[in-house]
């Protein structure tokens, strides 16, 4: 059989000739045109057939190449440098692929940015936490918000971009896409993620400000589209919506925080000139505390020793004010849940072996001073309550024990830390709930 090099160009020149013979009948069989209406029609339909010949080369050109990339025009890289302010140090690489293994790559991609368990164990934690519930699939969540109705994704393992094969650069939100992945690229090219993972509080800050910048860029495209042409888009992505608000709310806000906050910290920038905008990725937030108060002065947030643990831990990780502000929505509303959590300076959570084939979750949290920590004390009793199916809240230092029997307790080990505690054994929750 003929490798796909070599049948590209007989493909290509049996689409060449269809079309030599198409246009030969179709004139033929057409009378000389009465007036210039009938002129401007038969150019029109011919005009159609050279559009689904040129669909049809581009689809065996894909075929043939494996999807092939996708021929990025001038104009659009010279947009998006402008849009950051910035030169390309490198051509910009964007794949086509079929629209159905969009979701298959993105999942790839997740995989490998975490590591072999990385996405399970966090699974897990996020369950003995309450930021997901039982029968949730972190991975499938986080592929499919990325996916639903997506014409394009920007592969942050890669630094490149990728559309799938309903992309057509005549139309505007498609080169509205377009730029939102050429301002990604640009960004990454000039300011690449670290070479160790930061950590998962760190990461969703770096990710804010620059899917923030690119939701920016592409929302001002279509403002000059507006302007200039009277476009504007008419259909959001309904199917996406309808996931997002099926999702439990920690999975909300990180699907939102970007194209909320972090694009208004961007376009802030932005606006204030290149200098100010470039600042804000060459020393990057480092917490989402930094993007949801800007006007703080940027800090590090300070880490501090756990309990040790019966077993060698899984996975050390932080929640951030972010995981905190949307845990505490749990046990009261939004506007109260963003205020207590504003009093956070630092939280670390481990998730160790606990029993033969069970796992427990360790999360301490340290607030500004002891009046913060006793107003998040208050509504995490709550919660540590409806994480066990109990209508009234516990109380501090009181172990409660879930209808699939795990054990949940809540501590305070100074005037401004909490501890929460998920435990399958009762002796590990007595034995590190005063320690």
């Amino acid at each position: 059989m003929p490798s796909p090099q070599t049948l590209l160009p007989w493909l290509l020149g049996g689409v060449i000739g269809a079309a030599g013979i198409l246009q030969g009948l179709h004139w033929r069989s057409s009378a000389a045109p009465a007036d210039l209406s009938g002129l401007e029609n038969q150019l029109r339909i011919a005009g159609e057939e050279n559009e689904m010949l040129r669909r049809e080369n581009e689809s065996l050109r894909s075929l043939a190449q494996g999807g092939g990339e996708l021929s990025v025009p001038q104009e659009f890289i010279d947009r998006a440098e402008k849009e950051s302010g910035l030169r390309f140090i490198s051509s910009p690489v964007l794949h086509r692929l079929a629209s159905e293994e969009l979701r298959d790559r993105i999942t790839a991609a997740i995989e490998s940015e975490f590591g072999p368990a990385g996405i399970d164990d966090r699974q897990e934690a996020y369950k003995h936490i309450g930021w997901l519930r039982p029968d949730d699939d972190l991975l499938a969540q986080l592929s499919a918000v990325r996916a639903v109705g997506a014409l394009g994704w920007f592969d942050e393992v890669t630094g490149e971009g990728w559309v799938t094969d309903r992309v057509d650069l005549k139309n505007i939100p498609d080169q509205a896409v377009l730029l939102r992945l050429l301002t990604r690229i640009v960004l990454n090219q000039h300011f690449p993620p670290p070479p160790a993972y930061p950590g998962d509080d760190a990461a969703r800050a770096r990710e804010a400000v620059h899917e923030g910048a690119a939701a920016g860029a592409e929302a001002r495209f279509y403002a000059a589209s507006a302007q200039t042409i009277g476009f504007m888009p008419m259909k959001e992505n309904a199917e996406l919506g309808l996931l997002v608000a099926s999702l439990p709310p920690f999975m909300q806000t990180l699907t939102r925080f970007p194209l909320t906050i972090g694009k208004g910290l961007a376009d802030s920038a932005h606006v204030q000139g290149n200098e100010k905008f470039q600042a804000l990725f060459r020393n990057p937030p480092r917490t989402t505390r930094s993007i949801l108060h800007p006007l703080e002065s940027a800090r590090e947030a300070p880490v501090f020793e756990l309990p040790a643990t019966p077993e060698d831990a899984f996975l050390t990780e932080s929640g951030g004010l972010l995981g905190l502000r949307s845990w505490l929505e749990l046990g009261t509303e939004p506007g109260a849940a963003a205020e207590i959590a504003s009093a956070w300076q630092a939280d670390r959570y481990v998730l160790f072996p606990d029993g033969e084939a069970s796992t427990a979750v360790l999360w301490e949290i340290e607030m500004s001073d002891a009046g913060a920590a006793d107003r998040l004390q208050e509504v995490a009793l709550r919660i540590v309550a409806g994480l066990a199916g109990r209508k009234s809240p516990a109380k501090p230092g009181q172990k409660v024990t879930s209808s699939d029997k795990r054990h949940l307790l809540l501590t305070r080990p100074s005037p401004t830390r909490i501890r929460f505690l998920n435990t399958f054994e009762p002796t590990t929750a007595d034995a590190l709930g005063g320690r």
